[in-house]
């Protein structure tokens, strides 16, 4: 990716090293990419091995899509942002060579930080639990009747 390469630059390195940031940049990676294509590996595989024709819901397929993909934006970008303001923070100096944060009042202004990285997580949280009850419907050899997404609904017939 882009990301990992421009850590190493010595500018970009000095402010984002040991902060909020490498923890958004491993979470991308590990929850947005490793976590997406072993969600996607489970839905082709498990109704092959369960041998049925097809998933219980598509449906819930989008919706897992949908909630996964906005909590991990919403938490990596939101440590992204903490990195930032932490190393901004940690490398401000005042006229007498002191620093002007305490390293206490860096972690205190997290706070905001922390509640969206929990509110992505949660959304990232309940695409994973939606996935697991579609896997267990599936398992079980439910199917849901669903008309395609995107198609129009049967019309309904006029009453005599």
């Amino acid at each position: 990716t882009f990301e990992g390469p421009m850590m190493s630059i010595k500018a970009v390195n000095s402010l984002s090293h040991y902060t909020d940031w490498t923890i958004g940049h491993v979470h991308s990676g590990a929850l947005g990419w490793n976590g997406m294509i072993s969600f996607g590996a489970l839905y082709y595989l498990v109704p092959k091995l369960w041998n049925r024709d097809r998933l219980y819901s598509l449906r819930l397929v989008n919706w897992h899509f949908w909630l996964a993909t906005l909590g991990i934006v919403v938490y990596a970008a939101t440590m992204w942002v903490a990195g930032i303001q932490q190393g901004l923070m940690w490398r401000e100096y005042d006229a007498q060579g002191y620093l002007v944060y305490s390293f206490a009042e860096s972690i205190a202004a997290m706070f905001p930080y922390y509640v969206m990285r929990m509110m992505g997580g949660v959304l990232f949280l309940t695409g994973a639990l939606i996935m697991a009850y579609n896997l267990y419907r599936t398992i079980r050899g439910d199917l849901r009747e669903e008309v395609p997404m995107g198609a129009e609904a049967p019309a309904m017939q006029p009453a005599e």
